[in-house]
């Protein structure tokens, strides 16, 4: 349902988080039992050779990758299903190996396949450009880390915006990390204020045209998320600014609809 979804933008509720989490204690033991990546890197042998590793494996199980049955080969590659390690691990690389999936130049495509929208967008962006070139450019994780589908846009800017556009860099780049963060906050708040407004417009019966309003501004939303890899700041700013001032008035009167069935009681 619409407003399921957008419940996912305010981190679910516990009821919806403990269902997953028994969820996927079942599907992990079954997983073990036919995947030789997960049963050997699930074991506490596992875990006291290689507690680097074991740790890498412990996010994957809290992972929004695994919630949707993305497991080990899918990314690393890899066989599955042969029980021997050397065997299990033929055609994985290290991810500092140009032939590697997980190369930084190769992520957008490997990445990709699963997030095609986003893709097309990466690829209209300079920072692509850049990765096909002879020099470093930001890649998928740069942005979001392997096991983490939403990162926080603070420490996005934090961590890669400023690191390479902060005011004075040495090469030159654009001075636009602020401008980024006040994109990216925008969307946040936006994000927010949609998800409040659907939950009440629901509890409400979904009156007059609410369900209809809703659904289009989640759309105008994923577009400018997705249209955020292009990496066209001036752009995203406005587009940004836009959504949340009309998510702002969509929000204002759900508001005033839930005072006053409040003060009607």
């Amino acid at each position: 349902m619409l407003a399921d979804r957008i419940v996912e933008n305010l981190g679910n509720l516990l009821a919806t988080g403990l269902l997953v989490a028994c969820a996927l204690v079942a599907s992990g033991a079954a997983w073990a039992a036919e995947n030789s990546c997960i049963g050997c890197h699930s074991s506490s042998g596992f875990f006291a050779k290689y507690p680097r590793l074991d740790a890498y494996y412990r996010q994957w199980t809290d992972s929004t990758h695994a919630q949707s049955g993305v497991q080990c080969q899918n990314c690393h590659g890899g066989n599955p299903a042969a029980a021997e390690m050397g065997a299990a691990h033929q055609g994985v690389l290290p991810v500092s190996n140009p032939g590697s999936r997980l190369y930084f130049r190769n992520q957008p495509a490997t990445c990709g396949k699963c997030h095609p929208d986003k893709f097309g967008q990466f690829r209209r962006s300079k920072h692509y450009a850049a990765l096909q070139g002879d020099r470093p450019a930001p890649t998928c994780t740069t942005c979001h880390p392997a096991m983490s589908s939403r990162p926080s846009y603070k420490q996005i800017v934090l961590n890669a915006c400023r690191n390479c556009h902060a005011a004075g860099n040495p090469a030159g780049l654009p001075d636009v990390a602020d401008q980024a963060e006040r994109a990216f906050h925008q969307l946040n708040v936006a994000s927010g204020l949609l998800g409040w407004s659907a939950v009440h417009f629901e509890a409400q019966g979904w009156p007059g045209h609410s369900r209809a309003t809703i659904a289009a501004m989640q759309a105008d939303f994923d577009g400018a998320v997705n249209r955020v890899h292009r990496f066209d700041l001036d752009s995203t700013e406005a587009e940004a600014g836009d959504i949340l001032g009309r998510l702002q008035a969509v929000f204002d009167e759900a508001r005033k609809q839930a005072e006053a069935a409040r003060k009607g009681k």
